[in-house]
This record gives C-alpha cells, sequence and structure tokens, in this order.
C-alpha cells in the first residue's frame, strides 16, 4: 500500500477517477490513472532487510512451491513440493539443521502439506498417500506407511495430526464429475510410534483438539469422534441440500461453523465442542468463514439487494447478538475480503480488477468497539492475505510485496519483496517476534520485535 488517510480527508484513488473521467472522459481517465498510479507506486514505505532468506532451487533455477511454513521450539519447517522434501531452520539465524527428500511413488512433482510436530517428530502426507514421519533432531525417517494402499488416483488430502498415541489424517480418492456415487473421504488412524494403520472409517478430518477430533461426515454433517475408542460423541446433520456444515474456529469453550450453501449464504452456528449442543444460531446467511477475536466473531455476510455490498458483522460471541455492522466491499456473494483482527481494530483486505489491467487492494480498519472507521489504505496491486501480530502490526500480502502497516494509524512502516517475478504464498507464520514469509521462491524471516540484547 503506497498511501493512507484518516477517513474525511482527502481524495482517495476512486475519486479521482471519477473526476478525471467526468472531466475530460476514458482519456483523461487513463491520465489521471496513470498519475495516481506514480504517486502510489513512489510513495512505497522503505525496502526492510530480512532477518534471513532462503531461497529454494529445482536444478539451479527458483521457482520451488511450498507448503505453510511451521514453527515450533525454535525450529522453522519447510515442506517443498517440486523435488519433495522437508527443510529444518534455525528459526533466528536461518542456518539450515537438516534437510529429508520425500521420494514420490508416481512424480517428481508431488504436492506436501503442511507438517505438524509432535513428541520429538514431525508429521506430514505427500499426494500419493504416503505419510512421513520423521525425528526432528536430524530429519531421519522414523517410518512412512501408505494406509490407503498404492494409488495415483488421490483428489486430495489432509495433513496429518496428533492424537495422544495415534496419527490422524484423511484422503479423498478422485472422481469424475458425472459419478453418480462418488467415492468418500476416508479418515485413517495410524499408530505414532510404528505407523501401523489402527482403524478407518468414512469421513474428512477437520481439527484435532482436547481429545477429540472434529470430522466432517459423508452426509456433509459434522461431528466430534474420540479416536481412541472411535465413539462418535455427538453429530450435527445438515440442512435441506446443497447445505454442508463446517467447522472454522475454536474459542476458548466453544467452535464456531457454518450450516448452510457455504460460499453463497449460511448461517453461522455456535456449538458446545464437548456435547455438540447448540449455544446460538445467527439468522443472517454469511459469505465466509468466521474470525474469532476476544469476545467478538465476524464474518462477511451478503448486502440486501442486487449488486448491494457485503456487510462485515461483529457478533457478541457468547451470545449470538449484532453488536454493529460496516461495509464490505464485495458485491458478489461468493468473494469476500480477507478478515484480520487485533484487540483493537478489524481489518478487511479487498482485491478487485479494475481497468487498464489494474488491480487495487483497499484495506480498511474499523474500531473493534464500535465499527466505526479508523483508517483507509490503498495498493495498486493484488493480495492474498493478512495476518496481525503483536506490536501492532498488520502484514498483508501482495503479489510483489510483504507490507507491514502501523495498525493503529494505517502507515506503511517496511516492505520486503516477495522475489523477482513475485507471487502469492502463504500467509506469513508469526512466532517469537518473527514474521516467516514463504512463497514459491523461499522463506523470509523478518524480525517484528528487537531482543532485550539489540534494543
Amino acid at each position: 500500500m503506497g498511501t493512507h488517510r484518516r477517513i474525511g480527508t482527502g481524495i482517495d484513488r476512486r475519486q479521482m477517477l471519477k473526476l478525471g473521467a467526468g472531466a475530460a472522459g476514458a482519456l483523461a481517465s487513463v491520465a489521471v490513472w496513470r498519475a495516481v498510479n506514480q504517486a502510489l507506486e513512489e510513495d512505497k514505505p522503505p525496502a526492510h532487510r530480512p532477518r534471513w532468506t532462503f531461497l529454494l532451487e529445482d536444478e539451479g533455477d527458483p521457482g520451488t512451491d511450498l507448503a505453510p511454513v511451521v514453527h515450533d521450539h525454535g525450529t522453522v519447517y519447510l515442506a517443498t513440493q517440486d523435488g519433495p522434501g522437508l527443510y529444518a531452520f534455525d528459526a533466528t539465524t536461518g542456518r539450515k539443521r537438516w534437510h529429508t527428500p520425500l521420494p514420490g511413488t508416481y512424480s517428481s512433482d508431488l504436492t506436501v502439506s503442511a507438517g505438524t510436530v509432535s513428541s520429538g517428530t514431525v508429521y506430514l502426507t505427500t499426494d500419493d498417500g504416503t505419510v512421513h514421519a520423521l525425528r526432528t533432531s536430524d530429519g531421519e525417517h522414523r517410518w512412512t506407511a501408505r494406509p490407503s494402499g498404492p494409488r495415483d488416483d488421490i483428489a486430495g488430502f489432509s495433513a496429518p495430526m496428533s492424537a495422544g498415541s495415534l496419527v490422524l489424517l484423511s484422503i479423498l480418492p478422485s472422481t469424475y464429475d458425472e459419478d453418480p456415487d462418488p467415492p468418500p473421504s476416508v479418515l485413517y488412524a495410524l499408530d505414532a510410534t510404528y505407523g501401523h494403520l489402527v482403524w478407518d472409517r468414512d469421513a474428512t478430518l477437520l481439527d484435532v483438539r482436547d481429545g477429540l477430533a472434529y470430522i466432517s461426515l459423508p452426509d456433509g454433517g459434522i461431528g466430534a469422534l474420540d479416536p481412541q475408542t472411535q465413539e462418535l460423541r455427538w453429530s450435527a446433520p445438515p440442512g435441506k441440500k446443497p447445505a454442508h456444515r463446517t467447522v472454522d474456529v475454536f474459542g476458548k469453550d466453544t467452535l464456531y461453523g457454518r450450516n448452510g450453501d457455504i460460499g453463497i449464504g449460511s448461517e453461522l452456528v455456535a456449538y458446545d465442542p464437548r456435547t455438540g449442543a447448540v449455544r446460538w444460531t445467527s439468522p443472517a446467511e454469511h459469505a465466509s468463514s468466521a474470525v474469532l477475536q476476544g469476545d467478538t466473531v465476524y464474518i462477511n455476510a451478503p448486502g440486501h439487494g442486487k449488486n448491494a455490498q457485503q456487510r462485515l458483522h461483529a457478533l457478541n460471541a457468547a451470545t449470538g447478538a449484532v453488536r454493529w455492522t460496516a461495509p464490505a466491499f464485495s458485491t458478489v456473494s461468493y468473494e469476500s475480503p480477507v478478515i484480520a483482527a487485533d484487540a483493537d481494530s478489524v481489518y478487511l483486505i479487498w482485491s478487485e480488477d479494475l481497468n487498464l489491467d489494474e488491480s487495487l487492494t483497499t484495506v480498511q480498519a474499523y474500531d473493534a468497539r464500535t465499527g466505526r472507521p479508523r483508517w483507509r489504505a490503498e495498493r495498486p496491486e493484488s493480495s492474498y492475505c493478512a495476518v496481525t501480530a503483536p506490536g501492532h502490526h498488520l502484514i498483508v500480502g501482495y503479489l510483489d510485496d510483504w507490507y507491514g502497516y502501523d495498525a493503529r494509524s494505517g502507515r506503511a512502516r517496511w516492505r520486503v519483496g516477495s522475489g523477482e517475478d513475485g507471487s502469492a504464498g502463504t500467509p506469513p507464520l508469526v512466532a517469537d517476534g518473527m514474521a516467516f514469509c514463504g512463497n514459491e521462491e523461499g522463506v523470509r524471516a523478518i524480525r517484528l520485535t528487537r531482543r532485550p540484547e539489540e534494543r
């Protein structure tokens, strides 16, 4: 984002374009666009040097995909896709601790899940259905397992998750569009020590919390399963087709998810995660997944009427009561702005394609208590993610840069380039005062707070 302004002052990019178009037609609009675009580009914040950078190479050329970065006890784990493998780095210095190749059965270009770290072992899945268990100390394989058997028709798979003495994951076989009886996703439980198959059932793994596995059932409902006994503690069937239920976010003692035509219109439901009892249901038709911050749940909902803007809803997390609503930019039901939140504000990040093959991202901050606009910023570039971090940081991922904003004022503090070609990546991982930003070129570690010895 190259410029920011307080609400109610100045003229923003859209206003200037409208003025230019109204004054002299299309030619003037083009001239105004180019002038404003140049001004925003020249107003970029200072480039920030990462604490450390690791660039991946594929036969000497950058351009290797990777799974989301994982951080555990001072180590960063990076799973790569092309020439698949897992790297482990010292999170502070970037020193490579080890690298383990992950040989594939059917292709040298495997898709790799994010890793899960538990009890000195990191677990991950590749798209040939193989589960890898590696020692965190040196990357040596403890075991590999292929619970679905040798097959090359896998359409999707989950990252493995630790559940006590078991490792859980789900695998979805591929099918064709008109298949009248498509095969269901299968949930597998493996012995964490040796990788032996303990049990399996038709379901999709969503999350593991407090000894329970939360799963999507074949009928589109959700449930909570005791992985040690296979007992289904509770289940919630979906509404009328094409409805199904989701698990969006966990609070301290509440699970939030949607039920309905997901992405088009669905109700938000709060459950007791131990019993499945419904605590409340919101009346609005929600178009995005929920974000929980403190005692407030944020979610986008379609506007009223044709071509109406979506609305950001702030709901009381305990009761579901609507505290306030605010404009959410998008007029398309299945496209919603990214939501990020901290204790003081909630942020909407919305990218749209404009004329002249240009894109514009708007970052809008609202007061978390009242919903009043706090600041607004724009950047002539597409964005794909945003995260908040302690120290009043808002980090937005653009195609060419990661931007760090002062979350209180909207001022862009710094930027870090995403590489020569620029590419979207996974959302930055924030841990121990660092932001680890990954894309197809590698990972860049950005220090957000100084250590005491550095002050």
